[in-house]
């Protein structure tokens, strides 16, 4: 019966390869191969599958044994390399010895190659079992004392049902347990959510590698705690022996989160435009009240310029007004004009803030835009009122005190000195006008002859 075998052979001549195989062939083994001729080729060769041995032609147009040990070191790799050449001396047999190869066989000489092959293959057996004694032992020892308890996140162990087999400090104190109220259990007991626990061991006995799994996990006390659950698996012949899950606390984050919601609701619900810049002023932010007070939509201005609202006459304004931002200073309520998308001209208060970051560097721009043109409207007409009413009453004058007046032709002396006649001094002095006429007494003295009527 022939011996299966993975060979990945480096050679560029197609001929050279069918010799080989056929001489494999005859040795007892059914090779499953191929072919590479390059870096680039047999680097994914060696990522696509795992290989029993490698065989290399020493030289190569662009690339050759030494090159292809090279790939194989830099992938950490045990796979044993064969040098089949049909131009190796002695020199670059003891060099590519020296850089990692494993045996050298001529090409005139492929009767050696079998045995060679079988030799490396057992000696590469005997490394990886003894390699796996070695890591079996320094496993036990550093992931129990070093990994596990030093932990600094929570951390614990899972069998193929969901039994926590062993667990930290770190998420014992989390959830407030005991080891006693915590180990042996499973981990169903502690989901809030139903279907999370199973869906988690059907996740992992898939393969999958849980990252930033989201779940809620209910402490002692009865109060739920917010976590993120990264796990994995570890694995031995195909069985599942244990998996491996550290479990982060987010529930201080989680409530940042919905409070941020709760911000950006209010952000949504206000009367004012909201909105965010860089601090060149590229708008990055626009809420609700933007567009109905600019016209603009919010996918029409992110990543557009604010200088699309600032009045041509205005040039100045914007950088004025972000320089004192980038000093870390606060603009608050600065009327100004804005042009809303069909051109209108409104007028609008502004407070304008810096945005810092952890380490209190500004790096963006808060706007808060208030719509005031009714409210400077109805200002500019009180004004004009105020103005019309002040002209009115310059205009109304009265007549208070004595007036000293002549008791024949009843002429009235003004404050110059002046002596006018009574309807002149009335009129500068009132808004009184006179129409002339008679009265009966003096219609009578003055006009005898025309009787007047009862």
């Amino acid at each position: 019966m022939k011996k299966p075998l993975r060979i990945l052979i480096v050679e560029d001549s197609e001929d050279d390869t069918l010799f080989l195989l056929r001489e494999l062939e005859r040795g007892g083994f059914e090779p499953v191969s191929e072919r590479v001729d390059s870096l680039q080729s047999m680097a994914s060769a060696l990522d696509r599958r795992g290989w029993d041995i490698i065989v290399s032609d020493h030289s190569m147009p662009g690339f050759g044994s030494l090159d292809a040990i090279r790939v194989l070191k830099e992938k950490e790799l045990d796979i044993p390399f064969i040098v089949v050449s049909g131009a190796v001396g002695e020199e670059l047999a003891v060099k590519a010895m020296k850089a990692g190869a494993n045996d050298y066989v001529m090409k005139s000489q492929l009767t050696r190659l079998v045995p060679a092959i079988e030799r490396e293959l057992q000696e590469a057996w005997d490394r990886r079992s003894r390699r796996k004694t070695e890591e079996a032992l320094q496993r036990s020892q550093q992931e129990l004392s070093d990994f596990f308890d030093h932990a600094a996140v929570g951390l614990h162990w899972e069998g193929p049902e969901g039994t926590i087999l062993r667990v930290n400090q770190t998420e014992l104190d989390m959830l407030n347990y005991s080891q006693e109220e915590y180990l042996g259990h499973g981990i169903r007991e502690f989901h809030v959510d139903e279907g999370v626990a199973e869906d988690i061991l059907k996740r992992l006995h898939g393969g999958e590698t849980l990252n930033n799994y989201e779940a809620r996990l209910r402490c002692k006390s009865g109060a739920i705690r917010h976590v993120l659950i990264n796990a994995n698996v570890l694995w031995e012949n195909g069985k599942f022996i244990r998996s491996r899950c550290f479990t982060r606390d987010i529930t201080e984050h989680k409530h940042g989160e919905e409070a941020v919601a709760y911000l950006a609701a209010i952000v949504e619900s206000t009367d004012d435009a909201v909105m965010g810049t860089t601090l060149e002023g590229t708008i990055l932010s626009w809420n609700a009240a933007a567009e109905r007070i600019y016209g603009y939509a919010a996918d029409e201005v992110k990543g557009r310029s604010s200088s699309i609202l600032i009045p041509p006459y205005r040039p100045d304004e914007l950088p004025e007004l972000y320089a004192r931002i980038q000093r870390g200073e606060r603009v608050e309520r600065y009327e100004t004009v804005r042009l809303r998308k069909d051109g209108t001209a409104i007028d609008v208060s502004l407070t304008l803030s810096p945005i810092k970051d952890a380490r209190g560097k500004v790096i963006g721009i808060s706007a808060i835009e208030r719509d005031i043109t009714s409210r400077r409207r109805e200002e500019e007409d009180r004004l004009k009122l105020i103005d019309e009413l002040t002209v009115a009453l310059a205009k109304i004058r009265t007549l208070r005190g004595l007036v000293p007046i002549c008791a024949a032709c009843k002429k009235i002396r003004d404050d110059r000195g002046y002596w006018q006649k009574v309807e002149l001094y009335v009129a500068e002095h009132t808004e009184a006008e006179f129409t002339h006429g008679l009265c009966p007494d003096c219609r009578l003295d003055l006009y005898p002859e025309y009787p007047v009527k009862p």
